[in-house]
C-alpha cells in the first residue's frame, strides 16, 4: 500500500513539474507585420511595427541602415504608454531605391521571471 501511494505521489510530481516546464518556456513576443510592405520612390511611406504588449526588461535596441538622405525616418517609442517603446514607425517619401534593413532586439520576462530574448530582422 505504501509503495502504491509513493508511486502515485511521484507520478503527480512528475506531471506537475513537466507542466511547469512547458508553461514556463515562454515564446518571444509577436512582432507585426511579419514583413514590411515595399515602398516606392516619390510615394509616401508610413508603416508601424508593433511589438506585442509586453514590458521590456531594458531598452529596445533598434538598428537600421536607413540614412538621412533616403527620405525615410525611423521613429521609436511612438506607441501608447506604458508600451510606447513597443511601437516603431517608418515614414517619409523615399527619394532613392534601395533595400533597408531594420533590426529589433530586446528582452522581456516570462511568468516565472525567466528572460525571453528576441531579435527580428525586417527588410
Amino acid at each position: 500500500m505504501f509503495l502504491l501511494m509513493l508511486r502515485i505521489f511521484c507520478i503527480k510530481n512528475i506531471i506537475l513539474l513537466s507542466s511547469f516546464a512547458f508553461v514556463g518556456c515562454g515564446n518571444a513576443p509577436s512582432i507585426l507585420p511579419n514583413e514590411l510592405p515595399v515602398g516606392h520612390v516619390d510615394q509616401i511611406y508610413n508603416e508601424k511595427i508593433e511589438i506585442e504588449k509586453v514590458i521590456l526588461v531594458d531598452d529596445l535596441l533598434v538598428d537600421s541602415n536607413i540614412t538621412n538622405d533616403s527620405g525615410l525616418v525611423l521613429n521609436t517609442g511612438v506607441g501608447e504608454p506604458p508600451y510606447s517603446d513597443n511601437t516603431i514607425e517608418v515614414k517619409g517619401t523615399p527619394i532613392k531605391n534601395g533595400k533597408y534593413e531594420i533590426i529589433l532586439e530586446g528582452q522581456t520576462r516570462n511568468a516565472y521571471g525567466g528572460n525571453i530574448n528576441f531579435r527580428k530582422n525586417m527588410i
